[in-house]
């Protein structure tokens, strides 16, 4: 596997929460009416990605 592949495997999701969270925040900044429920929406994906991360990684058996 060359560095590109794996740097993709490894920013891909980290860049497409970015992606989601800046375009909601500019929407609900720059716009009213449904951009300002859409921007929620978008931003939230990031909250919604941690809490499933946690509760991923709490469900993950500890290593001693």
């Amino acid at each position: 596997m060359n560095s590109h592949h794996s740097l993709w495997i490894t920013f891909r999701w980290p860049l497409l929460l970015a992606a989601l969270t800046l375009t909601g925040l500019i929407g609900a900044l720059l716009a009213d009416g449904v951009w300002d429920g859409l921007g929620a929406a978008l931003i939230a994906t990031a909250v919604a990605a941690m809490v499933g991360a946690r509760a991923r990684a709490a469900r993950r058996p500890h290593q001693p």
